[in-house]
């Protein structure tokens, strides 16, 4: 989100509250008539141009920024947004998938230990990144 805040401010509601559509108020001798319509393409004035590319911005960042194998997961999304709520629901999921990665954690947390032929630095890196996994999920331990 930092990397998309960085290029533009905007680009946050974008992905938050999904793709800027550009509306018109139909009007009759300059009264308003009926709802609001999409406007036409043709119509389309700079700020709607700049607030429609932001979204197509948005889904590159995305995209670059994701592996492969999780791409594959974003790669027919229409909107940065529907990109953003997939990752989400895959990564952090509903609450019984959070509650399955926690006992999970707690596991690999509670029979952590060195591997066959792993470096003192290996070892630590795979402790850092479960640490962190556990933090971002609000686990915490305290040593006794």
């Amino acid at each position: 989100m930092v990397v998309l805040e960085s290029m533009d401010y905007e680009m946050i509601k974008i992905v938050e509250k999904g793709p800027h559509v550009p509306m018109c108020q139909p009007s009759v001798n300059n009264a308003p008539v009926g709802p609001l319509k999409q406007k036409p393409k043709t119509s389309y004035d700079d700020d709607d141009k700049k607030l429609i590319s932001l979204d197509v911005k948005a889904r590159s960042v995305i995209g670059n920024y994701l592996p492969y194998h999780v791409y594959h997961l974003v790669q027919n999304c229409e909107s940065a947004q529907e990109m953003m709520d997939t990752l989400t629901v895959a990564y952090e999921g509903i609450v019984e998938v959070q509650a399955i990665t926690i006992n999970n954690l707690n596991r690999r947390y509670k029979y952590f230990f060195a591997q066959e032929g792993e470096s003192l630095t290996q070892t630590f890196n795979r402790f850092n990144c479960l640490v962190n996994d556990m933090r971002k999920l609000g686990v915490v331990k305290h040593s006794s």
